[in-house]
């Protein structure tokens, strides 16, 4: 806290205008024109400066330099519309304090009374361009002129240019005439837009071992030779060959200087540099839900010269263990559209559940504009107990598609964003499947900023299952609440329907949502209050457990250090539950 305390009051001290023997006032107007008043005066440099020095003060100094404010305040406001200011300035004190006021009347704004904007050249016809003639934005008339907006309309005028092709596009007219006097400003611009230029041939160098097809890369390209040259689809071909995965660096050049009188075509040149074609992931850790826990992965990047991959992911824990192997083939324009066949077998132990599972499958992966659709059949053997019950076999054959989507301003530290989730499959008898059964699941995550370091996290999950013969359905399609994800204070997936024994076998409907508040009182530590409800149910209409508690959070570089303390309001749970786990993302 003390630490804290010393930070704060450091940001305070910096936050104020400097008193170093002139304590300077400027009143009368708003925060932004204030700041770059306070920012414009040479009496407080001046200050400021003495007082790092240790200097003394020479009054004919302060009186001189006082007297110059005036002059420098209504500088300082003219960006912002303000031409005919008023400055009445008072120094009072003596050596060697002074309080040196400056009392500021605006006076009338400057109102834009004219926006003439020309365009010559061959893109003078162009739909984009000929828009700026009447839409000024930001600039707009009878509007106060502010200098950023001018300048940002004519940044805006030249990119546009830029991203027609329009290489030698300037601004040949660029005037801000201000009638003082008369309050009014005319915004005057000429665009002289040059020839029009456009993608030449296309040229990829790589480097490596294992060299990918030149045909296979191209599908990537974002733009096509002949098209107008557009410097945005130059950055998005870099970011998707970057987002490829294959190389460690893409840079692509436009050979403008080889473009000639007769042809306006710029010759594109790839450089990429070979990322290592395999790479291997370690880990240790523990978990509340799996125990301790240990993982070994391998990628291997590009298997052949159609960039063919492999992914493979051990993991091991005191309750649940699994083995995944997944071949992705690369098709379609986007990094992200893939098919993939996956093969795995895992194991787990949990309440009064003991489960080995198999599964086989095939999928078709395609990112649309907003969503992320994967369509998949897979082919599950299950074997399984339910605590001192026969063992039991079931082999489902199970089509399905999901969609999820994610915006967030980080993958790790989010400070806002959201996840959505929805999956549907099912299985049927008259397709080598023990029972009949469609199942969906909805998944939402929200973050939101309430202030500076506190954070909203918000999570519900919403799952509903149609099946003919719920006995032959396998854990591994029942639903189950209780745990670090689910709802904390209750042990791992121990919210459930119960047989006639009294043992855990999971249900039909499933109902969660959570609320957590996250307070960073430090960069890297933060608190936690939050509460969970939720289980899972045969019938829609769910009875909620409920739990709540406090955490602790540690930001490490792989994501947050989550430490839960978490109190159970039903049941026969122990009365305080320790959750530890990582929070990564949404």
């Amino acid at each position: 806290m003390l630490r804290f305390a010393l930070l704060a009051s450091t940001l305070l001290l910096l936050s104020l205008p400097a008193r170093a023997g002139i304590d300077v006032r400027v009143k009368g107007l708003g925060s932004d024109e204030r700041d770059n008043a306070y920012a414009k005066l040479s009496i407080l440099e001046f200050a400021k400066r003495t007082d790092a020095d240790k200097g003394s003060y020479d009054q004919a100094d302060v009186e001189r330099l006082f007297r110059q404010g005036p002059r420098e305040i209504q500088e300082a406001l003219r960006p912002y519309g303000w031409y005919n200011v008023t400055v009445t300035p008072t120094l009072s004190g003596a050596a060697p304090d002074w309080v040196a006021e400056y009392r500021v009347d605006a006076g009338p704004l400057t109102a834009i009374s004219v926006i003439d904007i020309e365009i010559t050249g061959e893109g003078a016809d162009d739909p984009t361009l000929v828009r700026y003639k009447s839409r000024t934005w930001p600039l707009k008339l009878g509007d106060r002129i502010k200098h950023e907006d001018y300048e940002a309309l004519k940044t805006r005028i030249v990119q546009s240019a830029y991203g027609l092709g329009l290489l030698d596009a300037k601004l040949t007219r660029r005037e801000l005439r201000i009638d003082v006097p008369n309050n009014v400003a005319e915004v005057l611009l000429t665009l002289d837009t040059g020839r029009r230029y456009f993608f030449g041939d296309v040229t990829i160098e790589q480097d490596g071992a294992v060299l990918l097809r030149d045909a296979f890369l191209r599908h990537y390209l974002t733009f096509e030779p002949g098209e107008p040259y557009d410097p945005s689809k130059v950055l998005s071909t870099q970011f998707a060959f970057s987002d490829l995965d294959y190389f460690q660096t893409v840079d692509i050049q436009g050979k403008k200087e080889e473009t000639t009188p007769e042809s306006a075509r710029i010759p594109m040149l790839i450089s990429t540099t070979e990322r290592a074609p395999r790479s291997y992931r370690f880990g240790l850790g523990f978990g509340t839900d799996t125990g301790p826990r240990a993982s070994v992965g391998a990628d291997f990047r590009r298997l052949n010269t159609l960039g063919h991959k492999l992914r493979t992911d051990v993991r091991v824990s005191q309750r649940i263990s699994t083995v995944i192997a997944e071949y992705r083939v690369p098709v379609g324009s986007l990094p992200s559209d893939s098919v993939s066949a996956t093969s795995q077998a895992l194991t787990q132990n949990f309440s009064d559940v003991k489960e080995t599972l198999y599964r086989i499958g095939a999928s078709y992966n395609r990112r649309g504009k907003r969503w992320q659709r994967r369509v998949y059949l897979e082919y599950t053997f299950d074997e399984y107990t339910i605590k001192d019950s026969p063992q039991r076999q079931s082999k489902l054959l199970v089509p399905g598609v999901s969609f999820d989507h994610t915006e967030g301003d980080d993958p790790i530290f989010p400070r806002a964003g959201f996840y959505a989730f929805l999956d549907v499959h099912g299985g049927t008898t008259a397709a080598l499947s023990d029972t009949n059964f469609v199942q969906a699941t909805v998944k939402l995550r929200g973050l939101l900023e309430l202030q500076r370091r506190l954070q909203l996290r918000v999570r519900a999950d919403q799952g509903a299952t149609y099946v003919g013969s719920f006995d032959n359905l396998p854990p591994s399609q029942r639903f189950f609440a209780g745990g670090d994800g689910s709802v904390r204070g209750y042990s791992f997936q121990s919210l459930a329907p119960r047989d006639d024994n009294g043992r855990v076998i999971g249900g039909r409907y499933l109902t969660t949502a959570s609320a957590e508040l996250d307070w960073y009182f430090l960069r890297e530590y933060g608190l936690a209050a939050f509460v969970d409800a939720g289980s899972a149910a045969d019938t829609p209409l769910i009875d909620l457990s409920v739990g709540a508690g406090l955490g602790i959070r540690y930001r490490a570089p792989f994501g947050a250090f989550a430490l839960d303390l978490a109190h159970p309001f039903d049941g026969d749970q122990s009365p305080v539950r320790l959750h530890l786990g990582v929070q990564v993302g949404l």
